[in-house]
């Protein structure tokens, strides 16, 4: 595939977290090229589902609160269609914004978006006790709007380049505790690698199912347990919708050839992790 054949969901703008990580994927990963932006997660996730954009970027799981239920979740469904096809790691660096002028003490409500307010939660509750704290169903931008046509009791939480962007001023930096994410490209389509070092695996299992020796196969081909999510199918005892995450280093040929056994399991990713354009 050609150097920035596809593109790539993100949310919202360039100023964005999700966006930075986008940004993160395209240069670690040639083939990805023009970053689209869409006003929400669900509405970038979406995107990548119907084919709109060739892959998505969305959290998998921060240090902070583990697992991203919502991506974990939808792509352990059985009937999922999408696939993991890179990821990246970022620190968020959350700021506390405010309008030009204003004072930490004058604010009584800052505004975020999930992941922004879920990274500095405990910051905002111990330095602004009194201060309401609002999850908005858009972006950061949104709330960023919000800060600036306010009259500098509204603060919200946000990167350093929406405060250039807006004008805003950063009234406490890096609020997060050091809080890192973990982000996969999501694609409608299986862009594996032919020589993956990580996988993962959706499978529903249920009481009686032979995960020890589906996990056993996966590592005669050079894979070990890394991580599993377990969502529960809400129909019976014991069964989950699992995702299995492997790391390692083996053959796509041969990791196909040892789930074929296990009936139900879906290869849901396999790629290769980057750190650098190669």
């Amino acid at each position: 595939m050609s150097a920035g054949a596809l593109t790539l969901g993100a949310l919202a703008g360039p100023q964005t977290f999700n966006a930075m990580a986008a940004a993160r994927l395209v240069a670690c990963y040639p083939e990805f090229g023009r970053i689209v932006y869409f006003p929400t997660s669900e509405a970038t996730i979406e995107a990548a589902a119907r084919g709109e954009v060739d892959a998505a970027c969305g959290q998998e799981q921060t240090s902070l609160n583990g697992f991203h239920t919502g991506m974990q979740a939808r792509l352990a469904a059985p009937q999922s269609q999408l696939h993991i096809v890179a990821e990246v790691s970022q620190r968020y660096r959350c700021s506390l914004l405010g309008k030009p002028g204003s004072e930490i003490g004058a604010l009584r409500r800052v505004l975020g978006h999930d992941g922004s307010i879920a990274h500095s939660r405990r910051w905002l509750e111990a330095s602004l006790p009194g201060a309401a704290i609002e999850v908005v169903t858009t972006s950061s931008l949104g709330a960023a709007r919000a800060v600036l046509e306010g009259d500098g009791s509204i603060g919200s939480v946000g990167s350093p380049s929406i405060a250039r962007e807006f004008g805003l001023a950063e009234l406490v930096k890096e609020i997060d505790d050091g809080s890192v994410v973990n982000y996969w490209a999501v694609s409608r389509e299986p862009r594996f690698s032919r020589t993956p070092d990580r996988l993962v695996v959706a499978w529903r299992c249920g009481e009686g199912s032979p995960m020890t020796g589906f996990i056993g196969a996966i590592a005669e081909t050079g894979f070990v347990l890394q991580a599993i999510y377990p969502r529960a199918t809400g129909t019976a005892l014991f069964e989950y919708d699992y995702l299995f995450r492997f790391c390692g280093s083996g053959r796509l040929d041969d990791v196909r050839a040892a789930l074929k056994p296990y009936h139900g399991a879906r290869l849901a990713g396999a790629w290769i992790v980057r750190t650098e354009s190669p």
